[in-house]
Parts: C-alpha cells; sequence; structure tokens
C-alpha cells in the first residue's frame, strides 16, 4: 500500500511539474528583419501592435508606453534614404528620430534620457540627445569594415560599452573615452553580450550561446548538441529573467523556417520552457523583449 501511495505520489507530481511547464507563457515585443515590422505580442502569440520597420534589429519597449528602434528608410528600387533610430507612441506617431547614413542596428535609451545608437559602418558608438544632437562619440575597433563591423551595443552601469563584433567573432568592452578594456573571444560570428548582475557577460553568437565569468572562463555553454529537438541558428538576442532562465531569440537569417522556434526560455539545466508561437505574420524575428505584467518593461 506505501508503494502504491509512493507510485501515485510520483506520477501526480510529475503530472503537476509538466502542467506547469505548459503553463509558461510571455506576452513580448520583437522586430522582425523578413516582416519588416515591429510587433507586440501577446501571450496567447496574438499580433497586438504592429508597425513597418525595414531591417530593425533592436526594439524596446520604453516605460512610457513608446518604442524605441533601430530603422532603415528606403527611397525605392532598393535605395536606402536614411538609417538611425526613432521612438514611436502606441497610435504610431513619431515623438524622436536621429537620421544617419551609417548602418544601424542597435540602439538604447538611457537613464539620462539620452540614447545610444551604434553606427556601424561609421565605427562609433554615439550618445543622442532629446532634441537629436550628437552629445558623445565613442570610436570602435574593428578589423572588418561596414555591414560586418558590429551589431547590438549596450552602456552599462558602470559607463562602459559593450559591443558585439560581428565579423572580428568577440564582445568587446571599451570605457567611456572608447579605450578598449577587454576582449571576449566568441566560438563564432558574435552578435550580442549582456552583462549579468553576477558580472558575467552572456553572448550570442551563430549557432550558439556561452556565458563567461569576469576572467573569462566559460561558466555556461549552450549548443546544438544540448538542443536536439530544435535548430539554432543566429543567436542575436538574449535576455536572463529573474527566475534564472534565459530567453533566446534564434534569427533564422533571412529565411521563414519550420524546424526550429524563434523564440525560447531553457533553464540552467538547459531544459526548454516556453517556445514562442510563431504566427503568420511572422518571418525572422531579430530582437526580443519580455514584457512583464500588464505588457510592461521588464528588462
Amino acid at each position: 500500500m506505501t508503494l502504491l501511495r509512493t507510485t501515485v505520489f510520483v506520477v501526480l507530481v510529475s503530472i503537476a511539474m509538466k502542467a506547469h511547464a505548459a503553463e509558461i507563457q510571455h506576452e513580448y515585443l520583437c522586430s522582425d528583419i523578413g516582416a519588416k515590422s515591429v510587433f507586440k505580442v501577446s501571450a496567447e502569440g496574438q499580433i497586438l501592435w504592429a508597425y513597418p520597420a525595414l531591417q530593425c534589429a533592436d526594439a524596446w519597449l520604453l516605460p512610457n508606453g513608446n518604442v524605441l528602434m533601430s530603422f532603415t528608410d528606403a527611397k525605392g528600387r532598393g535605395k536606402i534614404a536614411n538609417r538611425g533610430a526613432r521612438e514611436v507612441s502606441p497610435d504610431k506617431k513619431v515623438v524622436w528620430e536621429y537620421r544617419t547614413k551609417s548602418e544601424v542596428w542597435s540602439c538604447q535609451r538611457l537613464p539620462d534620457g539620452n540614447t545610444l545608437v551604434a553606427e556601424c559602418s561609421a565605427k562609433r558608438l554615439i550618445e543622442v540627445d532629446k532634441e537629436s544632437k550628437i552629445v558623445k562619440a565613442i570610436p570602435v575597433q574593428s578589423k572588418s569594415g561596414g555591414h560586418g563591423v558590429m551589431r547590438l551595443a549596450r552602456k552599462l552601469d558602470n559607463g562602459h560599452y559593450l559591443v558585439g563584433h560581428l565579423n572580428d567573432k568577440a564582445v568587446r568592452e571599451y570605457d567611456g573615452e572608447g579605450k578598449l578594456l577587454r576582449e571576449i573571444a566568441v566560438p563564432g560570428v558574435a552578435f550580442v553580450g549582456v552583462r549579468l548582475p553576477n558580472g558575467n557577460t552572456l553572448i550570442g553568437y551563430k549557432n550558439g550561446v556561452i556565458e563567461v565569468d569576469p576572467q573569462d572562463k566559460t561558466v555556461w555553454h549552450l549548443t546544438q548538441e544540448d538542443l536536439p529537438d530544435l535548430k539554432l541558428y543566429w543567436i542575436c538576442n538574449l535576455q536572463r529573467l529573474p527566475n534564472g532562465n534565459t530567453v533566446v531569440n534564434n534569427w533564422y537569417i533571412h529565411k521563414r523556417r519550420a524546424d526550429s522556434t524563434p523564440f525560447f526560455e531553457v533553464t540552467p539545466e538547459k531544459k526548454v520552457v516556453w517556445r514562442a508561437k510563431f504566427t503568420a505574420k511572422m518571418f525572422d524575428p531579430a530582437a526580443i523583449q519580455i514584457l512583464g505584467e500588464k505588457g510592461t518593461p521588464l528588462r
């Protein structure tokens, strides 16, 4: 009788754990290069809001409810008019904008109200004020040129800058004046580096994710071997959640694919506990921001 009760208990616990995992849902904001849009998506996978955005690789829901995004404007016939970053209100009005001829794949609203913009082909980071004036320019180092210089760049709490250098296969940290302080070698083409509260750095690259400590020792590595039931492509955005899990943005590299998921949440033990529902309007999402209660910014 005791054995039977134990068996029943184990079965019930297993069912409860599976049910709990199935209940995980996320509302999120994402950019989609192929769909040429920025989407706000409900936890059930329904598109709540959409805004046209050509070649957008970075998008944020701001605390004021507006959306900050990188953008490209086309003249037509494949010609580019302008690139840059813009802030759009929920009713789709442009309330702030910075334009440049350089490729721009990254933007970040800073605590002082200025905006960090990564001018890829110009090989510099700039901070732009509310009047769209450049108040600071920081050069970055790369052996590459043009399109391959960098992707996402983030300003850290200590005033440093963390930059994913695409073709150099490295994430570099610069001080406030642009002095190179640190270079973290990456197994593949590098896209994004995220500084975690514990001082480690989480990095997304083509076909994998690594986490390194302040001495550059790899303490966590997510590869294709860890995920046999989904295909890893280009990991171009990451978010470490308060529960310790990691949300991975699995960009499809200019194709719409059916053999994987564009977004998933994975535990430190490398168990996938959430997969985004791929809506018909999506193509190859390239950025994600998990939202909290009532669709408010979580990061």
